[in-house]
């Protein structure tokens, strides 16, 4: 199936979760091997309800200050590269003999700065389901301002999500901003036109640790006046219980990445652990043994998976053996999500 980019056609998938009582998960991703593990994880979840179709919206940022992902997509750093990079292999995921090809894809560009990334908010509209033009820096009527002017200008080519306000970054030394108010999000969707919303509800993005205090209370009254059009940001930062509740707190989509990131990391930290006698030669890992960086364990045979001889293998040298724990862990996380975020509402 292409890829899901006409405006009506992402409206309808977007107004049909929002009936089913379903959040669709954003999954941000910088490297190939979680762009499959986000389709995998949505094929499983497929086959488990049996659904074929499943909607499933990754997303990427380009230039953004926060962590600009298309900048990190390759070594040489350029966003335009990386985005056509990304674009391009989901456009072979989707072919004709791939097993993924029967998925709703839904790309989406997030966290677009009108001031950085004006060439990829203009000229890739029509290849985007959906683009967030993101000025919530900016005090709230220039905000509203920059917001509006580029919803007028791609008005019926591309869903537009709009941030009411800055999402606090976890780590930082600002004063914590307050949640958005009915009144904010509701002005802000008036004088606008997002077909999105994203309001601050207490979360932090990029944080680690779940300690933030979460204002279920506070997306239901925004939700209550102004639809279930909500967007959540630093999802990660949420406990667990939390997550079930956003369908019918008024989210419709949910964006999330720091989890894929600290859960793919340390399988590759543990796979690379239990592998040291297959990937350095005895002499190294003897130095380090020595220096204390290591314990006597690791030139053991049976450490881990280490193989009786210890010396560098190809198969475990090579990048698939990393890749394959990071894919394995990420899909497994995004497969936690599908169905926290009530998938099994898409059987018929």
């Amino acid at each position: 199936m292409p890829l899901v980019t006409d405006y009506g056609a992402v409206k309808e998938i977007y107004h049909e979760a929002a009936e089913r009582g379903v959040s669709l998960p954003s999954f941000c991703v910088e490297d190939r091997e979680t762009l499959e593990a986000i389709l995998a994880g949505a094929l499983e979840t497929g086959k488990e309800i049996g659904v074929d179709d499943p909607p499933v919206v990754p997303a990427w940022t380009c230039r953004y200050p926060g962590r600009g992902q298309m900048e990190l997509l390759t070594a040489c750093g350029d966003p335009v590269l990386g985005t056509n990079l990304m674009l391009s292999d989901l456009e072979a995921f989707m072919g004709d003999t791939s097993p993924y090809r029967k998925l709703r894809v839904l790309p989406h560009l997030d966290h677009g700065f009108p001031w950085l990334d004006a060439d990829i908010m203009r000229h890739y509209t029509d290849r985007f389901a959906s683009i967030m033009c993101d000025a919530s820096e900016k005090p709230f009527d220039a905000n509203i301002r920059l917001t509006a002017q580029y919803v007028e200008e791609v008005r019926g080519r591309v869903v537009v999500e709009g941030a009411v306000d800055e999402i606090f970054e976890a780590g930082s030394d600002q004063p914590k901003n307050e949640p958005t108010s009915v009144e904010q999000a509701e002005r802000f969707l008036r004088e606008t036109g997002v077909d999105i919303l994203v309001p601050n509800v207490g979360t932090e993005h990029r944080s680690t640790v779940t300690r933030v205090a979460y204002r279920s209370d506070r997306a239901k009254e925004i939700s209550s006046k102004v639809g279930k059009i909500l967007c959540l940001h630093g999802t990660s930062s949420l406990r667990s219980q939390d997550l079930s509740r956003l369908p019918a707190d008024g989210f419709v989509k949910v964006n999330i990445f720091t989890v894929l990131a600290v859960r793919g990391g340390q399988a590759v930290a543990r796979t690379v652990i239990n592998n040291l006698g297959n990937i350095l030669d005895e002499q190294e890992l003897k130095s380090l043994v020595q220096a204390d960086v290591l314990g006597k364990r690791t030139l053991e045979p049976g450490f881990g998976e280490t193989q009786p001889s210890l010396k560098p293998m190809l198969d475990f040298v090579a990048t698939p053996h990393r890749r394959d724990a990071w894919f394995g862990a990420v899909r497994e996380t995004c497969r936690q999500f599908y169905k926290a975020f009530n998938y099994r509402a898409f059987q018929d």
